[in-house]
C-alpha cells in the first residue's frame, strides 16, 4: 500500500480507526493495573462469568497471579469483557415529548426517566429534551423530532460505552465525550447517511430525504450509500443528499458578534440584535434556562440579524445564535448571558385591546393595578412609534386613564410600566396595537326637501371613508313597521315623492368592519297634502270669481 503523504494521513486514519473499532472480536483493551488489584478482581469487575480468570492470567503469560506491578498493563480481548445494556438518562425537557419502549408502552417523557435500547422519542413542536449516556455524553433532541435509541451497551466497568442511534426526522446537537478504547462507538444514521464520532461537538439534521451534519470540535466521519465518505474536521459540514456521488466537507459560517446585547434588560420581551454575517441567509436563535442548553425555552429562525423574543420570566438565562449559509448549514454558535429584571412588573394591559377599534377619538387606557406599584407610565404612539409618543404621562395609583387630547382617525400602539415606591420604573409591557376610527352618530338629517314634488333627497354629515349608513322611515315613531329600509354608501338618500302625512326617519352609521352604530332618537317630518292645497286654491278662486 502507497504511504499516505501530506495533511491526508489523519482522514484515512480516522476512517480505518472508526472501521475497526466496530471489529471488537479480534481486538484487546488495555487495562491499567492499580495497586492492590489481582487477577481475580480484575475478572470479577470486567470479564464475563464464564471466562475464569486463569485464561486472563495465560493470556497475559503472567508467572505470578498474587503480584500485578502498579501501572503496568493487562491485555483483555474485547470478546471476554462482560457487556450489559446500557441506559441513557432524561437530563431534562419542555415541552410535550413521548417515548415508546421496544415494548411498544408509550409514556411521556420526563426529567429523570431511563431508557433503554429500542426506545423511540418524539418531540411536539416548540419541545426539546437532553439525554445523557453512559458515557457521559450528551444529546440535545430539538423540536418536531423522532429519534430511535438503536444500541445502547457498555462493556462492564471499563468506561467503553457503544451507542447507536437513528435519527429518523428533525434535529440534534450531540456533545460527545472522548471516546477511550477500541470498542467505544457513538454513530448517529439518518435514512441518508451515517455519523461516526469519537469525541466531537457535532450537529445532525434529517430532512425531507437531506442530512446535514455540522461539526463544531473534533471530527465526524460521514458516509452514505454509494457515495464517497468523508471526514469532517471541526469548523465543516456537508449536505448529504441521496445520488450526488461524493460528501463534499463545507466551511461553517462565523459566529455572530453577540457583543452589542446588554446583559441585563428589564423588557420582558427583549430585542436582540447583532451586526451581519456575511454569507448568511438566516439566522437560529435559541434561548435556554441551562448554561448548557439542556432544553430550549425558545427557538427561532430569523431572516435578518435581529429578533423579538418572546414573553419571558424574570431569570437569567443563555442565549444561542448562529448563522446559517444557503444550503441551510448552520454555522459557529455565538453564546452569551441575559439577564432579565421585570421588576416592578408591568400591569395586566385591559384597552383598548390588541387589534381594536376605538369608535371615538375620545380614547381612554384602562390597565389591572400591579403588586407593588405606587404610580404608572404610559405611551401611545403613532406612525413615528414610541420614539416620538403621541401621548406619554405619569399617573398616581389608578386603573384607568383617559387621554388628554382626542386622537385623529389612524392606528396607534400604548403600553404601559409599573412605578414602586422607591420611584423605581419596571419594564413595558406588551406593545397593543389599536385603530380610532370614530363612528359618528347620525343626529341631524337635512329634511328641507321633503316637500319636493318629483323626488326628496336627505342629506347629514358624512363619517370616516368606507362607512355606510342604514336609512329608515316609518309612520310611527317606534319603527315596527318601516316603509323604507335602506344600505347607502354615501351620507344621501333619494326617494320618490312622498306620500302626504307625518313620517319618521333616522339613519345608523356602519363601520368598515361591520360594526352597527346605534339608531339615535328619530326625526319628524310632516308632508302637505298637494290635492288639497290644489282643492283650497280653486276654492279661493271661486269665490273671487263670485265677487
Amino acid at each position: 500500500m502507497p504511504a499516505v503523504k501530506g495533511k491526508a494521513w489523519w482522514r484515512w486514519g480516522l476512517v480505518l480507526l472508526l472501521a475497526a473499532s466496530s471489529s471488537v472480536q479480534a481486538q484487546d483493551w488495555a487495562y491499567r493495573v492499580r495497586p492492590g488489584d489481582t487477577l481475580w478482581d480484575v475478572a470479577g469487575l470486567h470479564l464475563k462469568p464464564s471466562i475464569p480468570w486463569q485464561r486472563l492470567q495465560e493470556h497475559n503469560r503472567i508467572a505470578n497471579p498474587y503480584q500485578l506491578a502498579p501501572g503496568s498493563t493487562l491485555q483483555i480481548p474485547l470478546a471476554w469483557l462482560d457487556r450489559q445494556p446500557a441506559r441513557a438518562k432524561v437530563v431534562a425537557v419542555r415541552g410535550d415529548a413521548t417515548s415508546r419502549s421496544a415494548a411498544g408502552r408509550d409514556a411521556p417523557v420526563t426529567a429523570g426517566m431511563s431508557l433503554g435500547s429500542g426506545a423511540v422519542l418524539k418531540t411536539s413542536p416548540d419541545a426539546s429534551l437532553s439525554l445523557e449516556f453512559a458515557d457521559g455524553s450528551r444529546l440535545l433532541l430539538l423540536d418536531d423530532s423522532e429519534l430511535l435509541l438503536d444500541r445502547l451497551t457498555r462493556f462492564g466497568r471499563s468506561g467503553m460505552a457503544d451507542t447507536r442511534l437513528r435519527l429518523q426526522r428533525g434535529r440534534i446537537g450531540n456533545e460527545v465525550r472522548r471516546l477511550r478504547g477500541p470498542a467505544a462507538n457513538f454513530v448517529v444514521d439518518t435514512p441518508s447517511a451515517s455519523s461516526a464520532v469519537r469525541g466531537t461537538q457535532f450537529r445532525v439534521e434529517a430532512r425531507e430525504g437531506r442530512t446535514h451534519a455540522e461539526v463544531l470540535e473534533g471530527r465526524v466521519a460521514v458516509n452514505a450509500r454509494n457515495q464517497r465518505g468523508t471526514v469532517l474536521r471541526h469548523g465543516f459540514g456537508a449536505v448529504v443528499v441521496p445520488g450526488q456521488a461524493t460528501i463534499a466537507p463545507v466551511a461553517l459560517l462565523p459566529a455572530p458578534d453577540l457583543s452589542r446585547i446588554a446583559p441585563l434588560t428589564q423588557s420582558v420581551r427583549p430585542e436582540l440584535a447583532w451586526p451581519e454575517v456575511p454569507g448568511a441567509h438566516g439566522y437560529r436563535v435559541q434561548v435556554s434556562d441551562h448554561p448548557r442548553f439542556d432544553s430550549l425555552r425558545v427557538d427561532l429562525e430569523v431572516e435578518a440579524p435581529r429578533a423579538q423574543l418572546p414573553a419571558l420570566d424574570a431569570g437569567r438565562y443563555a442565549i444561542r445564535v448562529r448563522a446559517v449559509d444557503k444550503d441551510g448549514l448552520e454555522g459557529r454558535d455565538a453564546v452569551t448571558a441575559l439577564q432579565i429584571d421585570d421588576q416592578p412588573a408591568p400591569p395586566y394591559s385591559i384597552a383598548p385591546a390588541a387589534g381594536s377599534v376605538v369608535r371615538t377619538p375620545e380614547v381612554v387606557l384602562r390597565w389591572t393595578k400591579a403588586p407593588g406599584a405606587v404610580a404608572y407610565d404610559y405611551e401611545v404612539a403613532g406612525a413615528a412609534g414610541f420614539a416620538q409618543p403621541v401621548a406619554r404621562a405619569r399617573v398616581d395609583d389608578t386603573a384607568s386613564i383617559r387621554l388628554p387630547d382626542p386622537l385623529p382617525p389612524g392606528d396607534y400602539a400604548w403600553r404601559i410600566r409599573s412605578i414602586d415606591a422607591s420611584a423605581k420604573p419596571g419594564p413595558f409591557g406588551d406593545n397593543l396595537a389599536f385603530t380610532v376610527r370614530p363612528l359618528a352618530e347620525v343626529t341631524a338629517i337635512d329634511t328641507a326637501a321633503a316637500t319636493d314634488t318629483r323626488e326628496v333627497t336627505f342629506r347629514w354629515q358624512a363619517g370616516q371613508p368606507g362607512q355606510r349608513y342604514r336609512f329608515q322611515m316609518s309612520r310611527t315613531p317606534d319603527f315596527r313597521k318601516t316603509d323604507v329600509d335602506m344600505l347607502v354608501d354615501q351620507a344621501e338618500v333619494t326617494l320618490p315623492r312622498l306620500r302626504s302625512g307625518t313620517w319618521y326617519l333616522r339613519a345608523q352609521t356602519i363601520d368598515v368592519d361591520g360594526f352597527e352604530g346605534p339608531f339615535p332618537a328619530p326625526q319628524q317630518v310632516d308632508v302637505p297634502c298637494r290635492w288639497c292645497r290644489i282643492g283650497a286654491g280653486a276654492g279661493a278662486l271661486l269665490i273671487l270669481l263670485a265677487l
